[in-house]
C-alpha cells in the first residue's frame, strides 16, 4: 500500500442525507433495508400520463435550459458549478469542470438540450440550480437498456434549505418520461437507497510536495526522520521518464472503429457496462483539449490496435490557500488490457500524466483496478462514490464487477 496518505473526493455535500431519504422514499427506488434479488422496473407507466407542464417553482423563480452550445449560457453553468457544486468536508476543495468539459459532459450523441434543467431569477436571471440528463445505452446484464445519466446537480448554497433538489430531480424525470425513457444511473458519495454498488476512491501522488502543502496529503511519519523528508517521498513515488507499452501513442479519429470493438470485447467480462456505438466511443474517448485523454497501443508490425488507456482531468480550485489555487487531478476512464496487463497499462497512463503536469491520479476500485493499486503505490482515500438505478431492480454487484465510469 502507498505510503502517502490521501484522502477521497467522493462526491460529498451535494445532498443532505436525512432530507434526501425523505424525498427518494417516495421515488421508484429501493428502499435502504430492502433486498433487491430481482431484475426489473419498479413501476410502469406510458407517456400519456407524464404531466406536461413543469412543476410549479416560486413566483420569483422560473425554468430555464442553457444552451451549453452557446458560451454565455455555458459561462452561466460553469460558475455556478465552480461556486457551489461538490466540496470536500473540510470544504478545502471544490471541484472545477472546465467550460469546454461541460460542453463534452453534457452534449454526447442524441442529447435533449430540454434534459439541461436550470432554475433562475426572473429578474436578473441569476442561475440558482441546475441539474442535466444524457441519453446513454447501459447494459445491466443481460439488459442492453437506453437510460438516462443524470449529473451536476447544483444548488445555489443561499437555497440551500428550500428542498430546491427534489424539486429539480422530479422535473428532469419529467422530461426524460416525455422521451419514453423511464430509467436512470446517477452517483453520489452520500448513501441513499439504495445503491447497487459502492467504490472507494485511491489516489496516486504524482506531486507529492504540493498535495502536503494544500492539505490533499500529509507526510507520512517514517518521512519525518529524514534529513530530507520531501526528497526521500518525491524519491519513492519517482516515475519512469518514457512509458513502457511499446507501440502507445495517442488515439486518432481513424482508431474509432478498432476501439469501438475493444471496449465492446473488454467491457462484455462486467455485469454493469456501457455499450458504445462507434460515434458514441469517439466523442467519449478521442482526445479534446486538455479534459480527455486516450492513447492506444499498436502493435509495430500488424498495425492493429491491441490496448487502450484513457484519463480525464478534473481540476479543484484550492480553497484559502496562499501558495496553490487549484489542483490538477487526472482520472482513471476506460481501459482494455489485452496484450498488456491493466498494471502495465496504467503505469503508463501515470507517466503520461506526470508529464502532462497533473499533481494526483485518482480511480475507483472497480473494474481490474484491484490488481494494479499496491504495485503503482495508489494510497486508499475516504471518499466513497455509489452507483443508484431510478426505477430498476438491480442486485447488488461487487466493484469488480462495475464496468461504467460516470464523470
Amino acid at each position: 500500500m502507498a505510503e502517502l496518505m490521501l484522502f477521497g473526493r467522493g462526491k460529498k455535500k451535494a445532498i443532505d442525507p436525512a432530507a434526501a431519504h425523505e424525498f427518494w422514499d417516495t421515488q421508484p427506488v429501493p428502499k435502504q433495508t430492502e433486498k433487491v434479488t430481482e431484475f426489473g422496473p419498479l413501476e410502469e407507466k406510458t407517456v400519456a400520463e407524464v404531466p406536461q407542464e413543469p412543476y410549479p417553482v416560486a413566483s420569483v423563480l422560473e425554468w430555464w435550459c442553457p444552451d451549453v452550445t452557446k458560451e454565455e449560457d455555458l459561462k452561466l453553468v460553469y460558475t455556478l458549478l465552480n461556486e457551489n457544486y461538490v466540496e470536500d468536508d473540510d470544504s478545502i476543495f471544490r471541484f472545477d469542470y472546465s467550460p469546454a468539459f461541460l460542453r463534452w459532459a453534457l452534449t454526447p450523441p442524441g442529447y435533449f438540450p430540454d434534459w439541461h434543467v436550470g432554475v433562475r431569477t426572473k429578474k436578473d436571471k441569476t442561475l440558482l440550480a441546475f441539474i442535466s440528463g444524457v441519453p446513454a445505452n447501459i447494459r445491466l446484464g443481460d439488459a442492453s437498456k437506453r437510460l438516462c445519466e443524470i449529473n451536476f446537480l447544483c444548488v445555489h448554497k443561499r437555497l440551500r434549505s428550500k428542498r430546491m433538489a427534489p424539486i429539480l430531480i422530479k422535473e428532469v424525470t419529467r422530461r426524460v418520461n416525455l422521451k419514453d425513457i423511464w430509467q436512470a444511473v446517477y452517483t453520489a458519495g452520500v448513501e441513499l437507497p439504495k445503491a447497487f454498488a459502492t467504490c472507494q476512491y485511491f489516489h496516486r501522488s504524482l506531486n507529492p510536495e504540493k498535495l502536503i502543502a494544500i492539505g490533499f496529503s500529509r507526510l507520512p511519519p517514517r518521512y519525518e526522520k529524514l534529513k530530507d523528508p520531501l526528497g526521500g517521498i518525491k524519491r519513492a513515488y519517482a516515475l519512469p521518464d518514457k512509458p513502457g507499452c511499446n507501440g502507445l501513442r495517442l488515439m486518432k479519429k481513424e482508431d474509432g472503429p478498432a476501439v469501438v470493438e475493444l471496449l465492446q470485447s473488454y467491457t462484455s467480462e462486467f455485469k454493469v457496462a456501457p455499450a458504445f456505438d462507434g460515434e458514441e466511443a469517439l466523442h467519449w474517448l478521442m482526445p479534446q483539449g486538455d479534459f480527455v485523454y486516450t492513447y492506444v497501443v499498436e502493435n509495430p508490425s500488424t498495425k492493429m490496435l491491441t490496448d487502450l488507456v484513457s484519463f480525464y482531468s478534473l481540476p479543484s480550485t484550492v480553497i484559502g490557500n496562499d501558495k496553490y489555487n487549484d489542483l490538477r487531478a487526472a482520472y482513471a476512464y476506460y481501459y482494455v488490457a489485452k496484450n498488456h496487463s491493466p498494471t502495465a497499462l496504467m503505469r503508463d497512463a501515470l507517466i503520461m500524466a506526470k508529464q502532462l503536469g497533473f499533481d494526483v491520479f485518482n480511480c475507483l476500485n472497480m473494474m481490474h483496478n484491484g490488481t494494479f493499486l499496491d504495485e503503482l503505490k495508489f494510497g486508499q482515500g475516504d471518499g466513497y462514490l455509489r452507483y443508484y438505478l431510478f426505477n430498476w431492480k438491480f442486485p447488488q454487484i461487487k466493484p469488480e464487477q462495475l464496468g461504467l465510469v460516470m464523470l
